[in-house]
């Protein structure tokens, strides 16, 4: 019974020669018309050759098109192109810097909030020119129902600083939100912010590293103030600070998407009256309750029906959302032991972005924390984080295997 490979030399049989013990191929060179002769490599040196092929100095790390084109001026055997294509695939410093294949796109994970201060996200947006203040950040919160935000202009960005603007402003006036929301950066991490958080009864939340999808409101609000401020600041940008309180009213008066009701309406239960509204005046009201039980229950009823108007509209925007973000959902659950590509850039001083590799691996999960969320072994140091799915993808390097599968049956 012939092999698979000696089936397909025999078809070959009348362009083979033998030159010296070497058994060649000879083919026809497209471009020149020439006839050249391939050495017919065995299997167990086509790993040998691959390497010298892809990688080596003078080879560099080409794709499977020009990887493939080299080998064959000089050599040939049965099923090249798939030894190739899976030797640049396993290949890990083409990996790392070029991306890998199979990246994941978790599906959209919702935390809907039923009525106000039950859940608020903060962050922190800046560096800006030193205003003539002399301020350079703007610290953002935004309470998760009513989309009511704040913005503190803030000299730094330190724990202590970032702590007494919220105590001092969004917290004494509307209340103490059951849980904070913010990213992994070092002020929200510290022991400052923890003990507020305790003193408060606060349960404080974070975003997985590297994935701001997890706090996409405030980082949506920072897009929008950021772009406002761009339009009002004055050209040497100095005065940026000063516009911040105007455009927070803008805000809070304008109508959400989500909720189809003004944040004012939802957190304060009336709207608010605008420079423009004074200057061009408002129809005509209903005559005014006095102050007393009256107005209040007035108002508690008026706040009920647009919180219950507003939760309806926020859990079809939700689904509306999720079915969008759906469409593009790719990937897979991972098991624990599996190795693993982590997405993992590094900005360091002194290097260049354009000469580092952002993939690293191989990177072994630990433990499934959540729907889309792992914890991950990271190389050399072994660091274990949590990350999410989106910034992973399977290992199909030289370290999975014992045996690279070209040298096999």
């Amino acid at each position: 019974m012939l092999s698979r490979t000696t089936k397909g030399l025999w078809s070959l049989f009348e362009s083979l020669r033998l030159c010296d013990g070497v058994l060649q191929r000879g083919w026809k060179e497209p471009a020149t018309g020439e006839i050249r002769w391939q050495v017919v490599v065995p299997k167990s040196l086509r790993y040998t050759v691959l390497q010298a092929m892809h990688g080596t100095p003078g080879s560099g790390h080409f794709g499977v098109s020009k990887t493939l084109r080299r080998l064959r001026q000089g050599f040939y055997w049965g099923q090249s192109r798939r030894d190739v294509e899976e030797f640049c695939k396993k290949c890990d410093p083409c990996t790392a810097r070029k991306g890998p294949v199979g990246r994941s796109h978790a599906p959209l994970q919702q935390f809907p909030a039923g009525f106000p201060m039950e859940r608020v996200g903060i962050d922190v947006l800046g560096p800006f020119p030193r205003s003539e203040k002399g301020n350079r950040f703007i610290l953002t919160a935004m309470d998760y129902f009513t989309k009511w935000p704040e913005a503190y202009c803030l000299p730094d960005q330190e724990a202590e600083t970032v702590v007494d603007a919220l105590v001092e402003g969004m917290f004494s006036r509307l209340g103490v939100p059951e849980a904070i929301h913010t990213d992994q950066g070092r002020n929200f991490e510290s022991k400052v912010f923890a003990a507020m958080c305790e003193k408060l009864g606060s349960h404080k939340t974070r975003t997985t590293p590297l994935h701001p999808q997890s706090d996409g409101l405030v980082e949506r609000f920072n897009r929008t103030l950021a772009e406002q401020l761009a339009i009002v600041a004055d050209k040497h940008q100095r005065d940026w600070d000063t516009h911040v309180p105007l455009l927070l009213m803008a805000y809070r008066s304008a109508a959400q998407d989500s909720t189809a009701c003004s944040p004012a309406l939802l957190m304060l239960g009336r709207e608010i009256r605008t420079p423009a509204e004074m200057a061009m005046g408002k129809p005509p009201e209903v005559p005014r309750d006095p102050p007393g039980s009256d107005y209040a229950r007035k108002l508690q009823d008026r706040l009920e029906s647009a919180h219950n108007f507003a939760r309806n509209k926020l859990l079809s925007a939700g689904q509306r959302q999720k079915r969008n973000y759906d469409v593009h959902t790719r990937g897979r659950h991972f098991q624990v032991g599996e190795l693993m590509w982590v997405y993992n850039p590094q900005r360091k001083k002194g290097r260049c972005p354009k000469l580092d590799s952002d993939w690293v691996g191989p990177c072994e999960i630990l433990e499934r924390l959540g729907e889309v969320v792992y914890r991950v072994l990271l190389p050399p140091r072994g660091r274990k984080v949590a990350l999410h799915r989106d910034r992973l993808a399977p290992y199909r390097g030289a370290a999975r295997l014992e045996t690279p599968t070209w040298e096999t049956e």
